[in-house]
């Protein structure tokens, strides 16, 4: 493994003057506490950064502050730690914070933690304390999914110590050694790239910086991101990690991002950089609660840097066995007041007014309009990664087609893996270039839909694209599937690329499509019909109709006016006389005037008086047409 691909990110916890940012300042020589309150005050306020080269990896700390009013600011700092410091001090034990701490990076999924005890020559009796403090917290990690790596005492009060075997340095010493050590934890891959903005300023000559945590994912300096909470898309002007530039941003690493395009001022902590066009925003989301949240409660949700108010409401009992771990989870819907851009089995953090930390995974980011039976059902399959339950139960519920293009921020799959799932299921019919599964019944359906349209015309000209266009949530595929077992059975005829009613008489297609486009508009006259409602209304398809128009056009029975404007030629002529007429008359023609003896509607108007203007005795001004020369 490269080291770039070794590095972590640690985050420091503990409680309040535990000396998580003196252990720091003793590891790499950084003083987290630089702004003037924290030096004043003594404690962290907020969340401070730094690192430390290793023989074999980076390591990046994120030192996030241990008093109880400050939680919050530990809880957006755990999003995207690989491994939890854990730091108490010796004299006074496992805390309230130390407990709240390590909760809430357990409930986040960290899987690792280092425990430094400090402070150890203040212990009354070092002999006797110590080894009753270590085993205190083994005992606490038994309670935890989170694996213990290592204890390790020490004093940074000084040197040494009273006691001979906990020299400082070398405690130092072991401290790097298992951080250098220590199994990086394989990260959960959203698939696309995601980062939570923490801090957001500007740099004289460079413009608009943003620091965060690669959640997921890589960019690259030229790409482009979005900035979803406000719609707006950056450019990646340049990349720096750990103070040095580099080409490219990777998970397990605090990276400041130089964008281009934007204002620093429009961007705020918590929101999402990612790819454009892979995620939508929800203003409910279903979810996975760790413990037993009150129904209907209001929380502040924690997603990454971000907090919103969220309410939550109660949808099942606790799921004892899933794919999250050992401890039960509440399934629920968290309404919020804002939109969360949510991807499948992220973490989140809960916490109510009374400080109640709760934790959570993201099940269904994307809210489907179901009855409860059903979400319950479609949750306790997600909880269990059922993938090819989910599936068939989305189909179930989406008959006209449930779409597989949003399987990375539904599922966190790719593509191709939603296509093998798919593959193992019955009854269900796949269209793989749309990504749409289908119910097999709408197949059914399909083939009575085109029989019913051939015995109301026997003379229509169907394609998989024609029914595309009459028939909008079924996909190209689907159609040409539903075409091809009629055919099979026998049902109806296919010639030239078309498919044909048994009792079809046209001998010549191309003929009878461009008598029939004539004859529609002579009939409209001065108001013709946009070819698009001219081919559903004979039920024929577009290619074959935009090519009898094309020949039409080609022999002067037609004249194209603009897009979707075809008027035959002796028409046309019609209206460029009375146009004539009108100018005769008032000396000049307009719209008004047009529609006074036409009564068309102003599409018409504009493009027949735009068509006079290609006359050479014809000029414009203030859109009023008249001769050039007056006789």
């Amino acid at each position: 493994m490269s080291e770039e691909h070794n590095d972590i990110i640690v985050g420091l916890a503990g409680h309040i003057d535990h000396g998580k940012t003196t252990l720091i300042k003793a590891l790499n020589g950084f003083d987290g506490d630089s702004l003037s309150e924290e030096k004043q005050r003594g404690i962290t306020l907020d969340l401070s950064f730094s690192h430390l080269r290793l023989p074999t990896r980076n390591v990046a700390f994120i030192d996030v502050p241990g008093h109880n009013k400050l939680v919050k600011n530990m809880i957006a700092g755990a999003f995207g730690i690989d491994v939890l410091l854990l730091v108490i001090a010796a004299n006074e034990g496992i805390m309230p914070q130390s407990l709240e701490h390590l909760r809430i990076a357990d409930m986040l999924g960290i899987s690792s933690c280092i425990c430094v005890i400090t402070k150890i020559d203040k212990l009354e009796n070092p002999p006797l304390g110590l080894p009753r403090l270590e085993s205190d917290i083994t005992a606490l990690f038994e309670t935890c999914d989170m694996k213990l790596y290592d204890i390790i005492a020490l004093s940074l009060c000084s040197s040494t110590t009273p006691l001979t075997n906990y020299d400082n340095l070398a405690q130092l010493e072991r401290l790097k050694t298992s951080l250098d050590s220590i199994p990086k934890p394989q990260r959960i891959d959203f698939g696309l790239f995601l980062y939570y903005i923490d801090r957001s300023f500007s740099i004289k000559g460079a413009g608009c910086v943003v620091t965060g945590s690669v959640l997921s994912g890589q960019c690259c300096i030229g790409d482009k991101l979005y900035a979803y909470d406000i719609k707006q898309e950056v450019a990646v002007r340049g990349i720096q990690i750990h103070d040095k530039n580099a080409t490219k941003a990777t998970p397990s690493h605090r990276v400041a991002l130089n964008l281009s395009g934007i204002n620093h001022h429009q961007l705020k902590r918590g929101f999402l950089l990612s790819q454009k066009g892979y995620l939508r925003g929800f203003d409910s989301i279903d979810v996975g609660i760790f413990g037993t949240p009150a129904h209907n409660a209001t929380y502040q949700l924690y997603l990454g840097s971000a907090k919103l108010n969220a309410k939550a409401h109660i949808i099942s009992k606790p799921i004892t066995s899933h794919a999250f771990g050992s401890k039960p989870l509440t399934l629920a819907t968290l309404k919020c007041d804002e939109l969360i851009f949510g991807v499948f089995s992220q973490h989140f953090i809960l916490r109510n007014d009374e400080g109640a930390v709760l934790g959570g995974i993201i099940l269904n980011p994307i809210i489907d309009p179901i009855k409860k039976h059903q979400r319950v059902q479609l949750l306790e399959s997600l909880c269990n990664k059922r993938f090819d339950n989910a599936f068939s139960l989305l189909c179930a519920i989406h008959k006209k087609g449930f779409g597989l293009v949003s399987s990375t921020q539904r599922f966190c799959l790719s593509h191709t893996q939603s296509l093998q799932i798919a593959s193992t299921l019955q009854d269900i019919f796949i269209d793989e270039k749309s990504l749409t599964l289908y119910p097999l019944s709408q197949i059914e359906y399909l083939k009575t839909h085109i029989l019913e349209i051939f015995s109301h015309n026997k003379s229509a000209l169907l394609s998989a694209q024609s029914l595309c266009v009459k028939i909008k949530w079924a996909s190209l595929g689907l159609c040409q599937k539903a075409l091809d077992e009629l055919l099979n059975d026998k049902h109806i005829r296919y010639k030239n690329g078309l498919y044909l009613s048994q009792w079809c008489q046209i001998k010549d297609i191309k003929t009878y499509v461009q008598e029939r486009l004539l004859e529609i508009l002579t009939q409209a006259h001065y108001a013709p019909l946009a070819p698009y409602n001219i081919y559903e209304e004979l039920d024929i398809d577009k290619k074959v109709g935009d090519d009898a128009l094309k020949a039409l056009t080609q022999a002067h029975k037609v004249v194209r006016i603009t897009h979707n404007l075809f008027i035959t030629s002796s028409a046309l002529n019609e209206i460029v006389s009375l146009m004539r007429e009108i100018i005769h008359t008032h000396s000049y023609v307009d719209v008004n005037l047009l529609r006074e003896r036409t009564n068309l509607s102003r599409k018409y108007l504009i493009g027949y008086l735009e068509y006079l203007d290609k006359f050479d005795d014809i000029e414009c001004n203030e859109n009023k047409r008249s001769f050039k020369y007056h006789t």
